[in-house]
């Protein structure tokens, strides 16, 4: 039989061990949690001065005076693309035809032996159509946020 001495002191250093590496494990978690605390805090300082950075530059900027010349030609391009935009939204009011080209391949390829494929332009007339260029909304919608960006 074994003493309850022996058993006792078994099981309190079974315990010792057990609450040692429980407190290693609480340790290591501690050290974690400071080391995300610290990277949390330098991101948000480099993000402050990233941001105090863009404003100051900003503001330096907005300071800046340009020559009359380059106002007066930035000016010239807005009223020019606006101008554009709104003849071809107006267009329609018109009464103009818009004549588009459209290429389509015709005929078939038979294993590369028999081969009468080619490419066909066929003329598609649209009447009373709004013209839409992808360049020209850009265009506007780069002047307008200049603008208002800069009021």
């Amino acid at each position: 039989m074994i003493p309850v001495e022996l058993i006792t002191m078994a099981g309190g250093a079974a315990m010792g061990g057990l609450f040692k590496f429980m407190d290693a494990a609480q340790k290591a978690k501690r050290e974690q949690q400071k080391l995300l605390i610290e990277k949390i805090n330098a991101e948000q300082e480099v993000k402050s001065k990233d941001r105090k950075s863009a404003t100051e530059s900003a503001d330096a900027a907005a300071k800046r005076t340009s020559d009359p010349f380059s106002k007066l030609t930035r000016r010239i391009f807005v009223l020019t693309m606006l101008f554009l935009g709104g003849w071809a939204m107006m267009g329609a009011l018109t009464g103009l035809d818009i004549v588009v080209p459209v290429t389509q391949e015709q005929g078939f390829n038979f294993l590369g032996l028999w081969d009468n494929k080619r490419m066909v332009t066929e003329f598609f007339r649209f009447e009373n159509a709004i013209v839409h260029f992808e360049w020209l909304k850009i265009s506007i919608l780069a002047a307008g946020s200049f603008y208002l960006g800069k009021s």
